[in-house]
């Protein structure tokens, strides 16, 4: 806007000095620039019209068996690494995780964890292992949402918000739980000093990276270290987030085998709606949209909670793209590893059934 205004106040400045030049009010000219607006408005529509058959036709997995569906994906899985520019820059191999323990509550020992995975730069998240452990554990990762932390998921304060107590509820069942930290500048009382997520994100993405590839890059490596604890049995991890933690738990499952299951909670969407900088990437719903995220997690189980009255993600474009995923189950015969959860409520993790979804297939081995 600055830079608007500075040309608007130099055009000003030089009028008069050509005088007999032809005038018109600037508003006799507003009929023109608005139709060019509605002409690029019409032109980017009919491009859009257009992307769910190019997707169709991009995303055709062999179903002829869980290997060959497999297999196919797999430059599938390529693709999305390369347009999300992952993996980031500049990784750090070799690096000493620190754990410094926190507190004893009464459902678990608590661990912030930290992890140079970047040169420079370290993956953070706190770890609980629940108190009374017979053997190794099952790993539930555990995403915060937009404006959240570690610490506002796990809660370490009164009340849950909106996360229905995911963690307490986690160690309950049996597993390690860790929630991995996001970048937000909101949370808390005072802002992050520096540049905003999205800020954060355009410098990522002038060099080859992105804002999302390098959190991936986080909870894959926090992965490393916490699977290697010997409380936890690193055959049976599963994930599950809220929001934002939702779109971290399709991406970081879609691109991390060992993932063995995950509930991704008010995220999943028709992503076009909603076509937020940090999850939109060049020429993506040509070639990918949420279902087709969900391609690369098939056939793995995953559960998509949607609250009906969720004023963020409206529930009509989560039952649009659930149509459009669950052909990827069906075509291997395993239909009842992808659902759709809807409960009445808003933007909220309810986790009714995902538990019991989850137990399903981490059970034991």
């Amino acid at each position: 806007m600055g830079i608007i205004f500075a040309l608007l106040l130099t055009v000003l400045t030089l009028d008069g000095e050509y005088p007999g030049h032809y005038q018109e009010p600037i508003e006799a000219s507003r009929p023109i620039r608005q139709r060019e607006f509605d002409q690029i408005a019409d032109y980017a529509q009919r491009l859009n019209a257009g992307a769910p058959a190019r997707r169709d036709a991009f995303v055709q997995p062999d179903y002829g068996s869980v290997s060959a569906y497999e297999q196919s994906i797999a430059p599938l899985r390529a693709r999305v690494r390369e347009r999300i520019g992952f993996p980031p820059p500049m990784i750090k191999r070799g690096a000493e995780p620190r754990f410094e323990h926190v507190a004893d509550d009464s459902y678990a020992s608590i661990y912030r964890v930290w992890l140079e995975v970047l040169e420079g730069v370290e993956s953070y998240g706190i770890l609980s292992i629940p108190h009374g452990l017979k053997g190794r554990a099952p790993l539930m990762i555990c995403q915060h949402g937009g404006g959240g932390s570690p610490e506002i998921i796990q809660p370490t304060m009164p009340t849950a918000g909106n996360y229905g107590w995911m963690v307490q509820r986690a160690l309950q069942e049996g597993y390690v739980t860790y929630a991995p930290a996001l970048i937000f500048n909101i949370g808390g009382n005072e802002p992050i000093e520096g540049p905003n997520r999205l800020q954060l994100d355009q410098q990522l993405r002038n060099v080859g990276t992105s804002i999302m590839a390098v959190e991936v890059w986080k909870i894959c490596r926090a992965i490393d270290v916490v699977s290697a604890r010997p409380e936890v049995d690193r055959s049976r991890i599963a994930m599950m987030g809220l929001s934002y933690g939702g779109l971290y738990t399709l991406y970081t499952t879609a691109l991390e085998p060992r993932i063995k299951v995950a509930v991704s909670s008010c995220y999943f969407n028709e992503r076009n709606r909603y076509a937020w900088q940090d999850w939109s990437f060049f020429n993506y719903f040509n070639e990918f949209n949420d279902a087709e995220i969900c391609a690369l997690i098939c056939p793995r189980p995953l559960m998509v909670e949607v609250g009906i009255n969720d004023e963020l993600f409206a529930v009509e474009g989560a039952r649009a793209e659930y149509q459009r995923a669950r052909r990827f189950w069906d075509g291997l015969n395993l239909s009842d590893r992808f659902v759709m959860a809807e409960f009445d409520g808003g933007h909220e993790f309810r986790g009714d059934g995902a538990f019991e979804f989850v137990k399903r297939y981490v059970s034991g081995q």
